[in-house]
This record gives structure tokens, sequence and C-alpha cells, in this order.
């Protein structure tokens, strides 16, 4: 058999051996990569305006802070991503971004086009109930109660259950949760704030304006001030 020929037989071995190999880095260096993905440090490496947002879930829990906007909070746990971040009270040990910022391939994309074009905001617009969702289609109140966090509350609709809801904070003197205006159903959002203090918007009615606040926590015109000097709409 001639030299020759024997190099035409052995090059079909030696094509999917290469194609073996370049496929298995594909497949490693794609899993590496999903891996990264899932980490808090994936936003802000191609985000710079998620800096803030990754220095606030990173804080450390129960002392004096920072929020996202550069503000000073007394207590870092008045912010729920710093809270949650670690917590015994939901179902894994560790809460990441996209465990509350579920990502999604439209919503992908277009977060995408506006960092190359510049059409962004920094900081970003306050997002609160469906702002924060809308992009899953799924209820508001999902972004905050799921399998993985405060799962008891949901009913049998897989949605908030507003009595389990009232039930949770029954045992304290003000009952944050009770449905005192029935035409007033608040998101969850609207209070328990993801990377500045906390808000007690029952201080915004003359009826509760002096309702004690957990600690690290805003009233509701302290929130106001904080908001207007945040974006400079302050008078």
């Amino acid at each position: 058999m001639s030299e020759e020929k024997k190099k035409r037989e052995r090059s079909p071995k030696r094509l999917w051996t290469t194609v073996g190999v370049v496929a298995l880095v594909v497949a490693v260096a794609g899993f590496g990569f999903y891996q990264w993905h899932e980490q808090p440090s994936f936003c802000a490496s191609f985000c710079h305006n998620m800096d803030e947002y990754l220095f606030t879930y990173s804080e450390e829990q129960g002392v004096a802070g920072t929020d996202k906007y550069g503000n000073e909070v007394s207590n870092t746990n008045a912010m729920m991503s710093t809270l949650h971040r670690t917590n015994q009270t939901t179902a894994l040990p560790t809460i990441t971004c996209l465990m509350c910022h579920v990502p999604t391939i439209p919503e992908q994309m277009d977060e995408g086009i506006k960092m190359v074009t510049g059409n962004y905001y920094d900081p970003l617009d306050e997002r609160i109930g469906d702002g924060l969702t809308h992009w899953r289609g799924v209820d508001s109140t999902a972004f905050c109660a799921n399998e993985n966090c405060h799962a008891y509350l949901l009913g049998e609709d897989g949605l908030v259950d507003r009595k389990k809801l009232e039930h949770a904070t029954a045992n304290r003197d003000f009952n944050p949760h009770d449905t005192y205006h029935a035409a007033q159903q608040m998101e969850c959002t609207n209070c328990h704030k993801g990377h500045r203090a906390s808000v007690m918007q029952c201080t915004a009615c003359h009826e509760h304006e002096n309702e004690p606040v957990p600690d690290g926590w805003l009233n509701a015109e302290q929130d106001k001030e904080l908001v207007a000097a945040s974006f400079g709409t302050a008078a």
C-alpha cells in the first residue's frame, strides 16, 4: 500500500478526533460561561450601572452601610438584597441575583441594545410590582414569593394569599400587612426595597404616621426626600 493511500485512510479518523476535541472545548467553555452567568459578578462585568447593585448585595448584614445611590443606611438588613443573600427563611442557603431577577431572552436583548446604544439610565429607574416581572409574564408577587423564597405565603393558585400574609405578622402591635384600607392593596415592593432602605409606607397615612419603623427603614416622608434627591427632582 502506497504512503499516499495510508494517509488518505487515516485522515477521516483525524477529522473526527479534531471534531470531538473542538466539541468538547465548546461544551466545557459553554458550561463555564453558564456557571459564570449565574453568579452576581457577571452582571457588573458587562454593565457598569450594575456596580452599585452588586455592591449593596455584597454588603455585610446588620451593620451601617450604603445604598445604591450612595446614601447612608443605618442597618443594611433594611435592603432586601443584602438581607436575603443568606437568610434562614429561604429555601436555599444563598440567593443570587438571577433567582429573583429571572432572565428572559427578550429582556436580555433589550438590555443589550440599550447598553450598546447608550440608551439607559444610571441610576436605573425605580421599579416596583409588574415592572419587575412583566418580561416573565407572571404576577408581580412572584418576585418575592416563589419556590425559593416565602413559599409559605402562596395559596392554591400559586399566588400570594393575602390572608396568609396578614397572619404572618399578626403577632405585632401594629400589623403592616393588615388591610386597613380595602381600596389600597399595595405591592410587596412598595415597602420592601432591594437595594436601598425599605419604606414603611403606612406612615404616609395620618392615621399611622407615628407607627414605629423597623431598624434601618424609612418613613414615607423620608422616602420621598431620598428619591427626589437621588434623581435630582428635589425642590
